[in-house]
């Protein structure tokens, strides 16, 4: 029987991948679906382009998953702004490289906003919703941040 040399289990329990040679983009599919709102295509917009209601208060455990999610719309990833909590800058510090730079707040960059860019020069604005908001008010947080409001 042959067998793939370069096909390996991804160990997150997804089956067999083909890694990059770099780590890098793309990743494995999404292990869980990100809880993710974007703007329609072409909307503009003075606020943000999506909204992410992570499951964790440690964002880098779900990065991957997110970004798999925007590529469609900002492309392979360059870099991601935050104001990361202690326990997401120390799980990156453990994580494989992956070509993703992870870096603090631009300035005037709002505390509840990720900045997510493309190398490309894209950039996508994506409100951060609490991962302990109950259910309705993160939906309606998210609705609200795309131009999705349901109280009209």
């Amino acid at each position: 029987m042959m067998h793939d040399e370069n096909i390996t289990h991804s160990g997150r329990g997804l089956g067999l991948s083909r890694p990059t040679a770099d780590g890098g983009q793309p990743f494995d599919a999404p292990t869980r679906t990100p809880r993710l709102l974007l703007r329609a295509r072409g909307e503009v917009s003075e606020g943000v382009d999506g909204a992410w209601w992570p499951r964790t208060t440690n964002l880098t455990t779900e990065l991957h998953d997110l970004i798999s999610a925007l590529t469609d719309r900002v492309g392979t990833t360059e870099r991601v702004a935050f104001d990361w909590n202690s326990l997401s800058i120390s799980q990156r510090g453990i994580d494989r490289r992956d070509g993703v730079e992870v870096s603090g707040p631009d300035p005037d960059q709002p505390p509840d906003t990720m900045y997510v860019f493309g190398t490309d020069g894209r950039r996508l604005d994506i409100l951060i919703v609490g991962p302990n908001t109950d259910a309705d008010n993160a939906f309606e947080a998210m609705q609200r941040a795309v131009g999705l409001a349901t109280d009209q």
